[in-house]
């Protein structure tokens, strides 16, 4: 575990791994400028590509008051940051529908005494992945009868600590890399894109996971870095508790615990260490994925257990097989808007499988991938994963409205005041939606931009790796499995402290008095 951490340390893997997600984000942020895919939200692409330029000579020429670097502003927006999630969550309450509510209306059902109905049991079989959010929602049930609130109005609370806690742990990644300036700036990018989003109303796991995902990457970045090797195995230890958490409510953040075995893997080889370091990495790396093939079980078993639903009534043989789930990362359909959606979810192929057995759906699946493939052949399956990848990257509103009937007139109450205000911007048919939307598209594809400029020119750091390698496994995993851009929700506070790491090594506008400020060799200085 005991890594060194030299002045010398290279890694021409690291940096390969660094250069391949530059080329990735820079070349999705081109397309969304070039050559947008169709999303529900109708862009005014004019509009979007001046809010980029507007926003990169912001980032390329802005500097931060220095009385801004002052200890007590990270924390103090980080709870701002929540208050913020909190107040566009409640004001923003609308009929949401899907698994959302699904899930929210059965735990419900049981907050009131009642077994699991038939629907229930069949709906939790087919996907058990979303027990620990029935133990979450019944929680939120539970504190709301207890305090005369709405079960919805407890669990936005909720989202709230988790954006704040997020906001703090984007602050301390690009803290230790890039300076207490750009750690600022992440934060406040991060605020805009997940605390003023739609989502908030949600009740659902993108944003449950989001401080597990963040602060994982937090803790084993401060695992991965000098000091004391018995502080240091606390902190990985930590890290693979909370990615376990993190995968437990969501599947995505499985990639994070590949992402950081490759990052110590690289970290073991990068210096001149003595062979004893090597092998206490390797042992490290080793133990980490043990430890969290443990918890993985563990974990997720605690939380079906803490739902409240007879697990005994669950059918395990239901389940759709990871094939099954690729199969379906390969459909393609448009929407009577004309939007093309691909490899979302298919009503037809879930039921497609009803009744089989799991090798009769890897049959099916095999069956569907054999036939995408004639239609499509060798360059049209390219194409096809290609546009998958700008449309799930190129939507900086994160497929807000898309899911069942959210989109539909007249899922937001009547209002008045601020509660109006903040339908008119959020709501999809909101006089200022359109607008809000556009500069919040911009600001993503500034995100991607600077990233991905940033990480072609950036040299070697473990803790840029560990976060670059985050973004190409949620990049593959949305790309091969079921995905829209709603997946990467969980990650974007990632991408904003990747781009914040790295936009030092953005060819900047500099003006001489601005040098030590920009110098990321100016250690301790607000920059």
């Amino acid at each position: 575990m005991a890594l060194g951490y030299g002045l010398r340390m290279d890694s021409p893997v690291g940096r390969l791994l660094m250069r391949l997600t530059g080329v990735g984000l820079l070349g999705v942020a081109l397309v969304a400028l070039v050559a947008p895919r169709a999303v529900i939200t109708p862009y005014r692409w004019p509009v979007v590509v001046v809010g980029v330029v507007a926003l990169v000579l912001l980032a390329l020429v802005a500097r931060l008051p220095r009385w801004l670097g002052r200890g007590w502003v990270p924390p103090a927006v980080a709870v701002g940051g929540g208050v913020v999630t909190a107040a566009v969550g409640l004001a923003g309450q609308y009929a949401y529908g899907w698994d959302a509510r699904v899930v929210m209306d059965l735990a419900r059902t049981l907050d009131s005494g009642l077994p699991l109905p038939p629907f229930g049991v069949d709906y939790f079989s087919l996907y058990p992945n979303n027990l620990p959010l029935l133990a979450v929602d019944q929680w939120g049930h539970a504190v709301a009868r207890q305090a005369g609130l709405t079960a919805d109005e407890v669990l936005i609370g909720l989202s709230a600590v988790c954006v704040a806690v997020t906001l703090y742990a984007v602050h301390d990644l690009v803290a230790r890399v890039a300076g207490r300036g750009p750690a600022l700036s992440a934060q406040l990018v991060t605020l805009v894109l997940v605390a003023t989003s739609p989502w908030v109303a949600v009740p659902y796991t993108d944003l449950y996971a989001m401080p597990f995902v963040t602060g994982g990457a937090a803790l084993a970045a401060r695992a991965l870095a000098p000091g004391r090797r018995e502080v240091r195995v606390v902190l990985w230890c930590l890290s693979i508790l909370a990615m376990t958490v993190a995968y437990a409510l969501k599947t995505t953040p499985v990639v994070m615990v590949i992402a950081v075995a490759v990052a110590v893997l690289v970290a073991v080889f990068d210096g001149h260490q003595h062979l004893e370091r090597r092998a206490a990495g390797l042992a490290a790396c080793a133990a980490g994925l043990v430890l969290f093939s443990a918890l993985a079980v563990a974990v997720p078993s605690l939380a079906q257990n803490a739902s409240g639903a007879d697990n005994s009534r669950l059918r395990a043989d239901v389940s759709p097989s990871p094939l099954w789930w690729l199969a379906n990362g390969s459909n393609e359909k448009t929407s009577e808007t004309g939007v093309t959606n691909y490899g979302t979810y298919s009503r037809e192929m879930v039921d497609g499988i009803q009744g089989l057995s799991p090798d009769e759906m890897d049959s099916y699946a095999r069956a569907f991938l054999a036939d995408r493939w004639a239609e499509r052949g060798p360059l049209g399956t390219l194409a096809f994963y290609g546009n998958k990848l700008a449309w799930n990257w190129g939507d900086g509103m994160f497929s807000a409205w898309v899911e069942g009937a959210d989109s539909l007139p007249g899922v937001m109450p009547p209002a008045t005041g601020a509660v109006a205000t903040v339908q008119e911007l959020n709501g999809l048919h909101g006089r200022w939606y359109p607008l809000r939307a556009e500069l919040a598209q911009a600001m993503w594809i500034t995100v991607l931009l600077l990233a991905g400029v940033g990480l072609l020119r950036a040299p070697y750091r473990r803790e840029i790796v560990l976060l670059a390698v985050t973004v190409l496994g949620i990049a593959a995993f949305t790309l091969l499995f079921q995905g829209r851009a709603r997946y990467l929700f969980a990650f974007v506070p990632l991408v904003v402290a990747l781009a914040g790491m790295v936009h030092l090594w953005v060819p900047h506008l500099r003006r001489p008095r601005l040098r030590a400020v920009r110098d990321p060799r100016a250690s301790g200085r607000l920059r």
